[in-house]
């Protein structure tokens, strides 16, 4: 679970492998990345809103993946895309099942600043795509304030209830060529789109 310390809101709030080498060149120009754990409750909406997204008709162009975590083996993969949206849970103190977009800007933080490597942050790997030329595109972070990430399976009765508009905001991004990701996590840089930091967006 992340919480919403160093990304700042871009936006506003509302209340398995894939077989190619690193250096490939990918067949998808946008990529979707639900994280989490669902063996957590809402700390797997990320994975859930994924299985969501696999059943829609997205098109051959985007790539829907889920994943218990965002690592370096994950971000080789992302050479050449065009547009990364990540679905998380993600603590920013709002209510439970509000949801929060975030548009991820370069830090351009030298690589001697980066902690080591078992104790990066969602952020931290991003800045490393940037600044080696692994992740060369936009990337939006999808947030939704979870309840409870205890030990468990299924989502609260919030996050449950804002699952349909989680769904279709990822594919609002995805549809002028964004896309998105997600697990319980911590928001970072960016800056707020259309209002004051913290403001809810409504329920689709």
């Amino acid at each position: 679970m992340r919480s919403s310390g160093r990304f700042q809101n871009e936006a506003e709030h509302h209340s398995e492998g894939s077989g190619r080498t690193p250096h490939e060149e990918p067949t998808h120009n946008a990529v979707v990345m639900g994280l989490g754990n669902r063996y957590f409750h809402d700390d797997g909406i990320g994975i859930i809103v994924a299985g969501e997204l696999k059943r829609q008709n997205l098109g051959n162009s985007v790539l829907v993946r889920s994943s218990q975590n965002f690592d370096l083996e994950l971000l080789s993969e992302l050479r050449g895309v065009s547009r990364l949206v990540i679905v998380d849970a993600i603590r920013s103190g709002t209510p439970p099942g509000t949801i929060t977009k975030y548009v991820v800007t370069p830090r351009h933080t030298p690589l001697s600043a980066i902690p080591g490597l078992h104790s990066l942050e969602l952020h931290d790997l991003i800045d490393i795509g940037n600044l080696t030329g692994l992740l060369d595109s936009p990337v939006t972070v999808i947030g939704v304030e979870p309840k409870d990430c205890r030990l468990g399976e299924g989502l609260s009765s919030e996050v449950e209830g804002a699952l349909p508009s989680v769904v279709a905001y990822v594919v609002e991004e995805l549809n002028p060529g964004f896309v998105t990701f997600g697990s319980c996590g911590r928001p970072e840089r960016g800056r707020q789109k259309g209002g004051p930091p913290g403001q809810p967006l409504p329920p689709v």
